[in-house]
């Protein structure tokens, strides 16, 4: 999730600092297939936010994960404009062109949240790794989805926090220190558990995943299935964790389960 601290003398300081710090993506921000987009900015909890927009018809609302930005989700916009969607994308606090140099799931869900009074009603999301999560965070808090696709999702902050701050070098006392220094700045890493979250959520809900995901196994994209009521799931091989976001039958499956009634008692 977080870029690893570098091999100084770790401090917990230093390593929550860092695991609030996303790395920079330097890549070109190419939106293909997204001619007519218009670019909307807002204000957002770190400054300025920024979003494309394009289509008419319900809106969904795609959702990039940690150090990634919205280009990343570009495969899935032809298909949903096609299909007859207005289709919205947002670089998260700290991410792409969108200001900050800290961010943090509780952050990207407030902004979220007041992102929702720019664009209206969202019938549905669509986000991938960390974006799943703060999404899920979003709606948990209040965020109007009338359905979601969850893209290899990942289960509970705090435990990428402890192995944030173990890979970095901390001993467990420190572990726990840098976990309440984080907790002190608005982050807390333990409420952040979407199993627990998808308890009591009652929106229909499609779960895609990579068995080979290394980055999120594949087992945490079970674990919130089995904790959400009516979820989908479908496995795929050989996509890994990024490049899931480009395969055809991917991207297929998250536009028909959009445009499929599904009822949840």
């Amino acid at each position: 999730m977080s870029t690893p601290v570098e091999k100084l003398t770790p401090t917990p300081e230093s390593v929550a600092k860092a695991f609030l710090t996303p790395r920079t993506d330097e890549r070109t921000p190419v939106i293909a297939g997204f001619e007519g987009a218009s670019r909307v900015e807002t204000n957002g909890p770190t400054g300025k936010l920024v979003s494309w927009q394009a289509g008419r018809g319900p809106t969904v609302l795609l959702v990039h994960g940690w150090e990634g930005r919205s280009s990343d989700m570009a495969p899935f916009i032809p298909p949903l404009l096609a299909a007859g969607y207005r289709v919205v994308l947002v670089d998260l606090p700290a991410h792409g062109e969108s200001e900050g140099t800290t961010s943090s799931i509780p952050a990207c869900a407030a902004a979220l949240l007041k992102f929702q009074d720019l664009i209206g009603p969202v019938y549905a999301a669509i986000a991938h790794s960390v974006g799943c999560a703060l999404t899920v965070e979003a709606v948990r808090h209040g965020l109007q989805v009338e359905r979601l696709v969850l893209i290899a999702p990942p289960a509970r902050y705090f435990d990428y926090a402890v192995g944030f701050g173990v890979q970095a070098g901390l001993d467990r006392h420190q572990v726990a220190a840098m976990i309440a220094l984080l907790q002190e700045q608005g982050v807390d890493v333990a409420d952040v558990d979407t199993p627990k979250a998808a308890a009591n959520l009652k929106q229909p809900v499609l779960i895609l995943h990579s068995n080979d995901d290394r980055v999120v196994p594949v087992s945490l994209g079970v674990e919130i299935a089995n904790a959400w009521q009516g979820a989908q799931l479908l496995r795929f091989d050989g996509l890994g964790h990024r490049r899931i976001l480009q395969a055809p039958e991917v991207i297929e499956a998250a536009r028909s389960f959009l445009t499929t009634r599904t009822t949840v008692t």
